[in-house]
């Protein structure tokens, strides 16, 4: 009875040991892997309200604070580690104003959220404007970029329901640029006028995705599906802006 007792005990100890060393070995990014899957709509949509609750965006806001992203092993870990922070401090920073309706009734000054909003990294506060334009424009020359970081309004690239990591960013980042470019309802092709309705990123930031001699309907051709592609190809078409809805990315 006593050796059936004991092997009882070491069971209970093995198992919890386990456990213990399961809880260890999660990571930054599976716990935002999970805050992402749970709280993220499949259309991007975001549910603040549940996840101003959560314990675990806590803690992965820790890590980006801790974290210096010089010490990560490739350029690939480093865009993937600034990507996920920026939409992460996006995220913080929504509920810490949160119940707001925009991010641009934040701050009196225009685009205050961005300009004048501060985040803790390693090496000191940084805005989502500098995080935006040095640690990830300027830094890595990569236009993909616009469609991967999400500013919690309706008309940015919708918000994933995973993390961007090194080993799947390439293909995270081209499903990101065909998702969407589209995406009829931040870009389409009217054909009967023969006009292209873009997105307003591709007016603010054009110099990213085309040299000065090239045509913008030509980089979003590459990506659209064949149809549209081959009309934009053959055709002289228009480009007009849309009007960009800077409503919040909230789940109703």
């Amino acid at each position: 009875m006593k050796s059936v007792m004991v092997i009882l005990v070491l069971a209970i100890v093995h198992g919890l040991a386990a456990n213990v060393s399961a809880s260890e070995k999660v990571g930054p990014e599976s716990i935002f892997n999970s805050v992402l899957d749970r709280y993220v709509s499949e259309d991007g949509l975001v549910d603040y309200k549940e996840l101003k609750k959560n314990e675990g965006f806590k803690k992965y806001i820790e890590y980006l604070s801790n974290t210096d992203p010089r010490s990560l092993p490739s350029d690939k870990h480093r865009m993937a580690f600034w990507i996920n922070a920026y939409n992460a401090f996006v995220i913080k920073g929504v509920l810490e104003e949160h119940p707001i309706k925009s991010v641009l009734k934040v701050g009196w000054i225009p685009h205050s959220f961005f300009k004048r909003k501060k985040f803790k990294t390693k090496r000191g506060e940084i805005t989502l404007q500098v995080l935006e334009n040095e640690k990830l424009r300027e830094t890595f020359q990569e236009p993909r970029i616009h469609f991967a970081i999400n500013c919690a309004s309706i008309s940015c690239p919708k918000l994933i329901t995973e993390v961007y990591s090194a080993e799947k960013l390439e293909e995270q980042l081209e499903a990101q640029a065909v998702s969407f470019i589209n995406d009829k309802s931040r870009n389409y092709l009217d054909k009967e006028n023969k006009v292209l309705y873009l997105s307003h990123i591709f007016k603010w930031y054009g110099g990213d995705f085309v040299k000065k001699e090239e045509r913008i309907a030509d980089y979003v051709a590459g990506y659209l599906n064949a149809d549209d592609a081959e009309f934009v190809s053959n055709n002289k078409v228009a480009v007009k802006y849309l009007d960009y809805n800077w409503g919040l990315n909230e789940q109703k």
